[in-house]
C-alpha cells in the first residue's frame, strides 16, 4: 500500500490554486472552479483540491510537504506575499522535540500548512518500535530456528543413519548481527539467511531459499575464502531427528551434533555417542569456521 494521494476541501478553488502553485506545486488538472490536482516537484505523489460550499469547525485538514531547506523556503515564500500584502506564518522555523524543523502557515481555506524537514527521522527516530506488528507478521513460526548443539565422541551415529548428503558451503557475509551463507546439499542449492542468536544461543531468525545448483556454485566463488565440506548423516533417535556432521578438508577431525526444537523447553533424550554441548559457543558456528580452519584451533 502506498499513500500518494491527498485531497482537501477548498471555498474558491482558483485561489487556492494560485497558493499551492506559489507554494510550489506543479497544476496538472484543472476543471475551473470545481478540482485542481498538482504534482510534488520532488517523487510523484499528488495533491487535489476540491469545492465545497461549506467548511465545518473542525473538518479543516493538515498537510505536510518536506522540504530540503526549511529556513530557505520560508525566505522565499515571504517574498511572494501568499496572503494578501504579505506571507503570514504561524511558527517560523523552528526545532521540535520530535527533531523536525518545522514552520507553519495556513492556506486561503484555513487549512493548516506544515513545511518541514524530517530526513531519516521521518521513518526512523531514535525511538521506532522495533519488531512492531507488521514486522512480527513478517517473522513467521516457520522461520525461527531453535537449535542445540554438541560434540560427537565416537561414530557409532554411522550405523543408525539411513541417509547422508555431501554439503559444501561458504559465507558471503559473517557479521554477528546477520550471516548469510550459500550452500550446496547433495545436487541442490540453498541461499541462507539467519539472524543474531539470543543469549542462551539456542534461536534466531533463518530464511532460507531454494536456488539453482547452478546459480550456488557462481556464489560459491565470491565468497569467504574458507570453504566447508562436510557428510551430513540424519539419525532419528526417540521421536527427534539429529544432524551429525563429520567435517573435511580444513576441518578435518571435527563431529558436530545437532537437534532442532519447537520451543526452547522442549525435552529430548540424548544419545550415547555425544559429548560436550557447544550450544552458543561461537567458536563452533559455522560461520566463524568459515574465516577460522578448525585445524588451526
Amino acid at each position: 500500500m502506498n499513500l500518494n494521494q491527498v485531497t482537501i476541501p477548498s471555498l474558491d478553488i482558483e485561489q487556492a490554486i494560485t497558493f499551492y502553485s506559489q507554494l510550489g506545486l506543479r497544476l496538472i488538472v484543472h476543471a475551473p472552479k470545481r478540482y485542481a490536482r498538482f504534482e510534488c516537484i520532488e517523487g510523484d505523489a499528488t495533491f487535489s483540491i476540491h469545492k465545497v460550499d461549506k467548511i465545518q469547525d473542525g473538518e479543516r485538514t493538515t498537510v505536510y510537504f518536506e522540504v530540503e531547506d526549511v529556513d530557505k523556503k520560508v525566505e522565499e515564500l515571504q517574498n511572494l506575499h501568499l496572503h494578501g500584502n504579505a506571507t503570514n506564518f504561524d511558527l517560523l522555523p523552528t526545532d521540535q522535540t520530535w527533531l523536525w524543523r518545522e514552520a507553519r502557515l495556513k492556506d486561503p481555506d484555513g487549512n493548516p500548512v506544515i513545511l518541514y524537514h524530517a530526513g531519516d527521522n521521518r521513518k526512523n527516530p531514535p525511538w521506532r518500535i522495533e519488531n512492531d506488528i507488521s514486522a512480527k507478521a513478517e517473522i513467521k513460526e516457520d522461520n525461527i530456528e531453535i537449535e542445540r548443539k554438541y560434540l560427537v565422541i565416537s561414530d557409532a551415529f554411522k550405523n543408525q543413519s539411513p541417509k547422508q548428503y555431501i554439503i559444501k558451503q561458504a559465507y558471503l557475509n559473517t557479521d554477528p548481527e546477520r550471516t548469510v551463507r550459500v550452500r550446496i546439499k547433495g545436487n541442490k542449492g540453498y541461499l541462507t539467511i539467519k539472524g543474531k542468536s539470543n543469549e542462551a544461543g539456542t534461536t534466531r531468525v533463518e530464511v532460507e531459499e531454494e536456488i539453482s545448483l547452478e546459480k550456488a556454485e557462481s556464489l560459491l566463488t565470491l565468497c569467504l575464502p574458507v570453504l566447508i565440506e562436510k557428510t551430513r548423516y540424519e539419525v532419528e533417535y526417540k521421536n527427534h531427528l539429529w544432524e551429525v556432521d563429520v567435517f573435511e578438508g580444513a576441518h578435518e577431525g571435527l563431529i558436530l551434533a545437532e537437534i532442532e526444537l519447537t520451543t526452547e523447553s522442549e525435552s529430548f533424550a540424548l544419545p550415547d555417542w555425544l559429548g560436550e554441548e557447544v550450544t552458543g559457543n561461537p567458536k563452533y558456528y559455522n560461520s566463524y569456521l568459515s574465516e577460522h580452519p578448525f585445524k588451526n584451533l
